[in-house]
């Protein structure tokens, strides 16, 4: 629900004065309930300390809307947008019976869960029918809920859950990896003592109601177009993901690398003339125009037939890589399957660092979420180099939930 100007006893989160907001036009106020609260202790933080309410603060700075938080549990925070009594709540998972009456922000936050279990019990197929516990009004306890399973032990916090896990009561925990492993360092619980098994990666948005975008069209978007200025460390992979990429498919990766049907078609290519940047910039406005109009066949005629039979044959045997990008030495897409919506690569992050690797390195660019196919990936750059050249970089799109289940 909206309420007029940003004034004395309101918490004004886009950190807009009252006088200002008084000498221009009124700010629309943007209502939103949340129990956000430390994994680690039962204790209210103060909210510079909860970061996700330093990513929604960030955001209102940036658009024309302010913001008032209101803490509250989280099923009175979703009954009062089902009602229409405020605007949104956060932070939330995805939810098939919210989505009726709100729409899901895109993420602010990407849990990645894991069930731990102590390194000393015998490793469970499936840790989810173990005695397990989860903190009273998170997540994990809403997805239970929403599972249809009320067999688990609740506690405050994650120290407690620990302790409960160390002293028998249960025998698993599924838990957000960052935050567990925070709180087993502060009880000395070395990594040695506890075993950790992927569950499944959890983006956590804010859910606003429908009543309220409908009486506000632009906010969403907006929102969402904010999104990447306020969130500090995007959602990269860690030491421990990229390494189970790396065993994973490092093997398969090199034997495409050092096909020769690959590195003769590559070579030709960085034999040609080289294309003005204006040649490259009109073929990729074409390119993308095309791409829009769902000109596929068009596309695929673009490209080098040999390059990408070459791809195509080694994607059908490798089912953990989503997508493959050939590029050459300027940054131009050669082959990829599927289609890119752009012909030049150049100026993005996964052909400038990938070209910049040498030999045997991979660059991981940021984890992403593809909503239609409520899928995660990464995309994975490699250098394509000989003893004497360097002929193109390689980018390929891979499932790491996947990767995580197989490696754990």
């Amino acid at each position: 629900m909206i309420r007029g100007i940003c004034c004395a006893g309101v918490v004004c989160l886009a950190w807009v004065g009252c006088s200002l907001a008084l000498a221009t036009q009124p700010v629309p106020e943007v209502v939103l309930g949340t129990n956000a609260q430390s994994a680690y202790s039962s204790e209210r933080k103060p909210r510079e300390q909860l970061g996700v309410l330093s990513h929604v603060d960030c955001v209102f700075s940036h658009i024309p809307y302010q913001s008032n938080i209101i803490f509250e549990p989280w099923r009175r925070a979703q009954q009062e947008v089902r009602v229409g009594q405020i605007d949104g709540f956060f932070t939330a998972m995805e939810d098939v019976d919210i989505e009726p009456f709100a729409t899901l922000s895109d993420p602010l936050v990407l849990q990645k869960w894991y069930w731990f279990t102590r390194a000393d019990a015998e490793k469970a197929t499936q840790p989810a029918r173990l005695r397990k516990g989860a903190i009273l009004g998170s997540h994990q306890q809403l997805w239970f809920e929403a599972n249809g399973d009320s067999a688990y032990l609740s506690a405050q916090d994650l120290p407690q859950l620990i302790k409960l896990l160390y002293s028998g009561r249960i025998d698993a925990i599924l838990a957000d990896r960052a935050h567990f492993e925070k709180a087993a360092a502060a009880l000395e619980i070395s990594p040695d003592r506890y075993r950790a098994q992927f569950d499944r990666y959890v983006p956590l948005g804010v859910y606003f109601g429908n009543d309220f975008l409908a009486g506000h069209r632009d906010f969403h978007t907006q929102f969402n177009q904010h999104i990447h200025l306020c969130v500090p460390q995007r959602f990269a992979l860690t030491a421990t993901e990229q390494d189970a990429i790396t065993q994973l498919l490092q093997t398969q990766i090199d034997a495409l690398l050092h096909q020769q049907a690959l590195l003769h078609r590559l070579r030709i290519h960085g034999a040609s003339k080289p294309l003005s940047d204006e040649l490259i910039q009109r073929q990729d406005s074409q390119w993308r125009a095309r791409y829009r109009n769902g000109q596929q066949t068009e596309l695929l005629a673009l490209m080098d037939a040999e390059l990408l039979g070459v791809i195509r044959a080694w994607r059908a045997e490798n089912p953990l890589v989503s997508e493959i990008i050939v590029m050459g030495t300027q940054g131009l897409t050669l082959a990829a399957t599927p289609v890119t919506s752009d012909y030049w690569q150049g100026d993005e992050a996964k052909f400038q660092q990938g070209a910049a690797m040498p030999a045997g390195h991979w660059f991981f660019d940021e984890v992403s979420y593809d909503q239609s196919a409520r899928r995660f990936q990464v995309q994975v750059s490699v250098p394509v180099i000989t003893e004497s050249e360097h002929l193109g970089v390689l980018t390929l799109g891979v499932d790491i939930e996947n990767v995580l289940h197989k490696r754990y």
